[in-house]
């Protein structure tokens, strides 16, 4: 608790505030559904909008962000506004104060995901505690999780739908409980769609799962049923993102940004699709066309942040450890690679391909990690030692890379460590106070059961 809990508090001291039109046009989308209860975003150029991420239509400017991540977004306005007349004033009249709330969210996301990370292993796959608590503490700080815990782009709430999922599918265990299980997946993929489009095609390899490890072929008459209602849900929130694209563009149709002036190729997915593969791939691991920045670390920031065996080459361990992974649960591994591939396709075809367009299966992709981990401590003390000290210096080498990547991204130009939300301690603490209470409660109660 304390692990996740002081993650949560890192991601929200190292964010700070507008990193551009991303995050920008998601809190602009939030605000105007929720205070002016419109679709318009006009009101917000250059405060919260900016080029290139929004839509025009008819001269009305729109957002061109799916609307799951601004659904969220707008509990955080709520609340912030709720407790605001209760704060002190020298805390209500912080610059952007509703930024600052929102932000809440995506910390929040960051550790609960690390929170499933630490699930899967110790509960799900029931490595030992201490190799489960290194593994998270690794991904929080050592992987892109830290950078995109601290800003609102759609990325973390995607990730944490996505390992949800997954965690909940591999966390059956009666006979009775998959199809209630399956329903609850198919909602949450359902959900996940209208944040990220893509992660639609994830229900594909998570329900060939379910039916293979529980031997639901055997029983065809059995599995009808429960599929028709499976896809009516997933269907169900597609239906609400096709309404949203509806009453906001009056046309029908999924990808939100159709209307982006600044990228044609959005147009269609088959434009928007008909990248280089190699070059995209490239990008999100390896990135051998800018090998400089592995010096140079100016060379990748921004947009430019390298694949993540350049980025965080903790994850060549995590690769290696899928290795061992398949030895030991073929079918769990095939599943992880399974969504591993779809979100790798889709990235590296896509025109513009960015290393975080893959943050969705991060913690999937950096799961095996604590296989390697297993591996290292069963070899002779002489060898352990020394793959420790290895993993010791690509840890270290990992964070001060991630480090560096976060406080020089898109609107941060910040020394090598910098928390410039540490100077917003007094709001964190009032806008968390009720969670503190309510997480001592729940200690106590459980105390006492015990």
């Amino acid at each position: 608790m304390l692990v996740l809990f002081f993650f949560y508090f890192y991601y929200f001291a190292s964010s700070s505030g507008r990193n551009g039109s991303n995050d920008g046009g998601h809190l602009a989308l939030a605000s105007t559904m929720y205070y002016d209860h419109e679709l318009s975003v006009e009101k917000y150029m250059g405060t919260y909008l900016s080029k290139p991420d929004y839509a025009v239509k008819d001269g009305v400017i729109y957002s061109d962000r799916l609307p799951g991540n601004a659904f969220s977004i707008i509990p955080f306005l709520f609340y912030s506004d709720l407790v605001k007349p209760i704060l002190p004033k020298t805390t209500q009249d912080k610059p952007d104060y509703r930024f600052i709330s929102a932000t809440l969210f995506p910390n929040l996301c960051g550790a609960f995901g690390l929170y499933l990370l630490f699930v899967l292993s110790f509960k799900v796959f029931l490595f030992d505690y201490k190799k489960s608590i290194i593994l998270i503490v690794v991904a929080g700080l050592a992987t892109l999780n830290q950078m995109e815990s601290t800003h609102l782009y759609s990325h973390a709430p995607s990730m944490v739908l996505i390992t949800l999922a997954v965690t909940i599918t591999l966390l059956i265990n009666k006979e009775e409980d998959w199809k209630k299980s399956l329903y609850i997946i198919s909602a949450i993929i359902g959900f996940s769609t209208i944040v990220e489009l893509q992660n639609i095609l994830f229900i594909i390899p998570i329900y060939l799962y379910i039916v293979l490890h529980k031997k639901l072929y055997l029983n065809i008459s059995n599995l009808l049923k429960p599929t028709i209602i499976a896809a009516s849900i997933v269907s169900f929130f597609v239906g609400i993102l096709i309404f949203y694209n509806y009453i906001t563009f009056g046309e029908i149709f999924l990808k939100s940004n159709k209307y982006n002036p600044f990228f044609e190729e959005e147009k269609s997915f088959l434009t928007a699709l008909s990248g280089n593969f190699f070059d995209g791939f490239d990008n999100l691991f390896t990135s051998f066309k800018n090998l400089k920045s592995n010096i140079d670390w100016s060379l990748a920031v921004n947009n430019g942040t390298p694949g993540i065996l350049v980025s965080n080459p903790v994850f060549i361990f995590s690769l290696v450890g899928f290795i061992f992974f398949y030895k030991k649960h073929k079918l769990e591994s095939i599943l992880f690679i399974s969504i591993i591939s779809i979100a790798v396709l889709i990235a590296a075809f896509h025109v513009t391909t960015l290393v975080r367009h893959m943050f969705t299966i991060h913690m999937l992709l950096f799961f095996p990690f604590v296989f390697f981990l297993k591996w290292v401590s069963q070899q002779t003390k002489n060898k352990a030692f020394i793959w420790n000290f290895i993993l010791t210096a690509v840890f270290i080498l990992s964070f001060a890379k991630e480090v560096y990547l976060n406080n020089h991204y898109w609107g941060r130009n910040y020394g090598f460590f910098h928390l410039e939300y540490f100077q917003h301690l007094d709001l964190f603490i009032f806008l968390n106070a009720p969670i503190f209470v309510f997480v001592y409660l729940i200690v106590k109660f459980k105390k006492k059961q015990t």
